[in-house]
């Protein structure tokens, strides 16, 4: 009995100890990085890392139905979020600016996009598995949240949560 509570004691000890090294470093949040794209012009321009507001940026194709399904809503978001300073882009991943304008410009009116070619190392830096892939932006850079499929932008839920988000930034 004295040597179970002997082993006891200092494996006790021993987790105590342990605990008093201090908490293990919190991980850095991931990055958003610096993108060289197209605007809607087909003029470069640059998605910049940190902007200095907060920001939601939605990956979406042409070819991708659910990409397309969301984007009447994420218009909507981006008029309510305007006044708030939160800035929402949609970056669609395409070669063709002309033809993400004119999408753009019938289905979601108002919506900043900006095109960036799937052929571009960039790209393939962002490691998508899937569209639409939708990323809240800190000021300063740090990806916030990272969100796969589509949503709809005006569900109470979705608004809810991406309150919580920005005001945690």
């Amino acid at each position: 009995m004295k040597r179970r509570c002997a082993i006891a004691s200092v494996a006790g000890a021993a987790a105590w100890l342990a605990g008093c090294r201090g908490a293990p470093a919190p991980q850095a949040r991931p990055r958003w990085p610096a993108l060289a794209v197209r605007d809607l012009a087909g003029r470069p321009a640059t998605l910049p890392a940190a902007s200095g507001g907060t920001r939601v940026i939605n990956l979406w194709a042409l070819w991708c139905p659910p990409c397309r399904q969301e984007l009447p809503s994420l218009a909507r978001l981006a008029s309510a979020l305007a006044p708030r300073g939160i800035e929402v882009t949609a970056v669609a991943l395409a070669d063709d600016s002309f033809a993400v304008r004119e999408y753009l410009r019938e289905h979601a009116a108002g919506l900043a996009g900006v095109v960036l070619s799937p052929a571009l190392p960039a790209a393939a830096s962002l490691r998508l598995d899937a569209l639409p892939q939708t990323f809240v932006v800190a000021a300063d850079g740090a990806v916030l949240a990272r969100w796969t499929g589509a949503r709809e932008w005006d569900a109470p839920s979705v608004r809810d949560q991406l309150d919580r988000l920005v005001q945690a930034a």
